[in-house]
């Protein structure tokens, strides 16, 4: 199958091989940057920030969670006047959800569009195959057919293989996300409960 692929990008479906695979590489960007932040970046010890916001320590809090997006709404909420403290979070809240779903929803796109621009490569095989059978001797039908349907079946073949796994990543990467933003609600919560005590 291997070889297949690799003979398809000379092949006549050679412009969506090369399409898919700059799809893919875009694909690779997205996925090692959120994954980067995700799981490197933005790691903090989510129990201790709890805890220390439980002990009123809010400074310590925000300063153990710098890097994270939930630094900011702790640095937000503790700086506001009391009662002004929720609001002061939730304003602080869109720009910390902006930036955890920040080209999250490419990766389902990208897996899309691979498997559509696969499709499309399928067609124009078929085509390919069966456009010149009619005007053709039997060996040349027989080396359009086989053309085609090898194209068909690459550019399907590739499409898949780059579309399956940008949608199982960008399920990964979105129940991260969702991680990450529960908690920050969580330790907004709190952050208010301590400021209103």
């Amino acid at each position: 199958m291997l070889d297949a692929l690799l003979e398809a990008f000379s092949g006549p479906g050679a412009a969506f091989m090369y399409a898919i695979t700059a799809i893919l590489a875009f694909a690779l960007a997205v996925g090692l940057e959120r994954g980067w932040f995700f799981w490197l970046k933005w790691r903090v010890d989510t129990a201790g920030v709890l805890s220390s916001v439980r002990a009123g320590d809010l400074d310590g809090a925000a300063s153990a969670a710098a890097a994270h997006p939930v630094g900011a709404l702790i640095t937000a909420g503790k700086d506001a006047k009391a009662e002004a403290a929720w609001d002061a979070m939730s304003a602080q809240a869109a720009l910390a959800e902006a930036k955890v779903r920040n080209r999250v929803s490419y990766l389902a796109t990208i897996g899309n569009i691979a498997t559509m621009l696969g499709l499309l490569g399928t067609v124009y095989g078929l085509i390919l195959a069966f456009g010149g059978l009619g005007d053709a001797s039997a060996a040349e039908r027989t080396a359009r057919l086989s053309e085609g349907i090898a194209t068909a079946m690459a550019t399907t073949a590739w499409g898949l293989l780059v579309g399956i796994p940008a949608l199982g990543a960008h399920a990964v990467v979105e129940s991260k996300a969702n991680q990450l933003l529960a908690f920050c609600e969580a330790v907004a919560s709190e952050v208010a409960a301590a400021r209103r005590a």
